[in-house]
C-alpha cells in the first residue's frame, strides 16, 4: 500500500509542478501590464505566485486522495512508475561513451577574455588563479 501510495503522489507532484511552472511562465509574461494600474509589478507576481502556490498544493492534496480511494488493483503485483517527462537531450546522461562522429572542440580561453564562470572579471584576474594553485 505505501508503493501505491508513493507513485500516486509523485506522479500527481510531477505533472502539478509541471503544469505550475507553466503557469508562472505566464504570469511573469503578463505582470507587466499590472504597472498601467498603479500596481507594483514585482508584488503583485510575488503575491500571484505565492497564491498560485498554495492552489497547488491544496489541488496535489486532494488529486492524491482523490486516486487513492477510486484505485482499483488488477493484479496482485506491486505498481510500477512510470515516466511523466521525457528528457530535454536524446542523449543526456547516457554515459555509454557514444558520440556523432564529430569531436568536440574545446576553445582555449585567452587571459583576456572574459571569465566563463560568469563573474565578468577578466579570466587572468578570477579563475586563472585558482587553476594554477
Amino acid at each position: 500500500m505505501r508503493e501505491l501510495e508513493r507513485v500516486i503522489l509523485l506522479k500527481v507532484v510531477d505533472t502539478k509542478w509541471m503544469a505550475h511552472i507553466d503557469d508562472m511562465e505566464e504570469l511573469k509574461k503578463g505582470i507587466g501590464l499590472r504597472s498601467y494600474g498603479q500596481k507594483n509589478p514585482v508584488v503583485e507576481y510575488r503575491y500571484e505566485g505565492f497564491e498560485m502556490f498554495d492552489a497547488m498544493v491544496d489541488s496535489i492534496k486532494e488529486d492524491t486522495v482523490r486516486m487513492l480511494l477510486t484505485v482499483k488493483l488488477q493484479k496482485n503485483e506491486a505498481p510500477e512508475r512510470e515516466q511523466v517527462a521525457k528528457p530535454d537531450a536524446p542523449n543526456a546522461g547516457a554515459g555509454d561513451g557514444s558520440f556523432d562522429g564529430e569531436p568536440v572542440r574545446v576553445k582555449k580561453i585567452g587571459d583576456n577574455d572574459p571569465c566563463p564562470c560568469g563573474s565578468g572579471k577578466k579570466y587572468k584576474k578570477c579563475c586563472k588563479g585558482k587553476d594554477n594553485q
